[in-house]
C-alpha cells in the first residue's frame, strides 16, 4: 500500500538523489559559474533535507501507544541505518587509504578520521548516515519525554545555533578571540552539518508532518514557491555580503521550504507503479555509490563536469539496477538497499 500512496515522494526522492549528485561534480561551472552556484544552492540543497524530512515521517507515522513497540522499531531503525553505514565504510576504504596515503599518514590523522566516522562520516558524502543516527535518536528521545511542541523548539534553536556557525563561517574566522573558539569548534565537531545541528530539524519536521493533517495541495504549493523565491533571496544576500563558500547549506528557509514541499508532495495522489519501490532502491544506492564513479571519471575528464555529472548517473543507475535486479538471487545485497 505504501507504493500506493506515496508515488511522488518516491519520484522526489530519486530526483533529489540525482541533485545530490550535483553538488558534488559541479555539472553547470564550465557554462556559467553564476548560475551553477545558484543552482547548487537553492535547487540542489533541498536534496539532503529532503531526504531526511521523509525519514523522520516514514518513521513517526508509526508511531503507537505501545512504548516497547515505539523502542523495538526504533533500534531496528538505528541498526539498519548503522549497517548501511558500515558497509559503506567499507567499500569506501580504498578511497580512504588512498586520500591518507597522498596527503601522508600521521597520528592526527588517525585521529581525525575517528572523529569524522562517527560525527561527519567515514568518507564525505557517507555524512548523512551518522547525522540520521544522531539526529534520529535526539528526536526520538525528546519527543518521547516532551512531546512535539517542545520537540520542534528545541530542534529550531540547534539548527540555529548550526546556521549561525555554518553561513556566517567566514565571519567567525576574522574576528579576534571568537576566531580562536570557531578553530576550536572546527577541530573538534568540524562542521554544523551534522546530527547535532542539521538534522534533529528536518526530522522534527517529519514527525510534524506525520502527526498533522495534510495542509491543502494548492496552500502548500504557493506557500513552497514563496519560500523558494525567498531562499534565492537568502542566497544572494550572503553572495552580495561575502557569506558564501562551498560548504554553505544551513539557510533559514530551507526549513519552510523542504517543509511545504514535502507536505504538497504526500497530498499528490498519482497512479501506482510498482517502478515506484524500484526508485526508492534507485535513489538510495546512487546517493551512496555516486562517489565511487567521480573520482575516477575526474581523472579522465577532469575539465568536462557536465559531461562527468551524466555518467556518473549513468554507472550509478547501472549499479543500482544491477542490484536491485540480484538481490533476490544474492540476498546480501539486500543490505545495500
Amino acid at each position: 500500500m505504501r507504493g500506493k500512496q506515496f508515488g511522488a515522494i518516491d519520484i522526489a526522492r530519486y530526483i533529489s538523489a540525482l541533485l545530490v549528485v550535483c553538488i558534488h561534480v559541479y555539472p553547470f561551472v564550465d557554462i556559467s559559474k553564476t548560475f551553477n552556484t545558484y543552482f547548487i544552492q537553492t535547487v540542489c540543497r533541498l536534496a539532503v533535507p529532503f531526504f531526511f524530512v521523509v525519514s523522520g515521517y516514514f518513521f513517526f507515522r508509526k508511531w503507537s501507544e505501545d512504548e516497547e513497540e515505539n523502542d523495538f522499531r526504533f533500534k531496528h531503525y538505528e541498526w539498519r541505518i548503522l549497517k548501511l553505514y558500515l558497509i559503506w565504510t567499507v567499500i569506501y576504504l580504498p578511497y580512504t587509504i588512498w586520500n591518507y596515503a597522498s596527503s601522508g599518514f600521521s597520528v592526527i590523522s588517525i585521529f581525525a578520521y575517528i572523529r569524522d566516522f562517527f560525527l561527519n562520516g567515514s568518507y564525505y558524502h557517507l555524512w548523512f548516515l551518522p547525522a540520521l543516527i544522531i539526529g534520529m535518536a535526539i528526536v526520538y528521545q525528546i519527543y518521547k519525554r516532551k512531546g512535539l511542541s517542545f520537540t520542534l523548539k528545541l530542534a529550531f534553536v540547534l539548527y540555529l545555533i548550526g546556521y549561525l556557525i555554518n553561513v556566517y563561517a567566514p565571519l567567525w574566522e576574522k574576528l579576534p578571540y571568537v576566531s580562536i573558539l570557531y578553530g576550536f569548534f572546527t577541530k573538534t565537531l568540524v562542521t554544523a552539518r551534522d546530527g547535532f545541528f542539521f538534522g534533529p530539524m528536518y526530522l522534527a519536521l517529519g514527525l510534524l508532518l506525520a502527526k498533522t493533517r495534510r495542509l491543502p495541495t494548492r496552500v502548500s504549493l504557493i506557500a513552497f514557491l514563496i519560500c523558494f523565491a525567498l531562499l534565492i533571496l537568502e542566497v544572494w544576500i550572503y553572495t552580495r555580503i561575502g557569506m558564501m563558500y562551498d560548504l554553505s547549506c544551513m539557510y533559514l528557509m530551507l526549513v519552510p521550504a523542504t517543509y511545504f514541499l514535502v507536505n504538497y508532495l504526500l497530498a499528490v495522489k498519482i497512479p501506482y507503479r510498482q517502478q515506484y519501490k524500484i526508485l526508492r532502491y534507485d535513489s538510495l544506492i546512487i546517493y551512496t555509490s555516486h562517489i565511487l564513479f567521480v573520482r575516477i571519471l575526474f581523472m579522465f575528464f577532469p575539465n568536462a563536469n557536465l559531461v562527468v555529472y551524466f555518467l556518473t548517473i549513468a554507472l550509478s543507475q547501472g549499479l543500482a539496477s544491477l542490484i536491485v535486479r540480484e538481490k533476490e538471487k544474492y540476498p546480501i545485497l539486500n543490505n545495500l538497499i
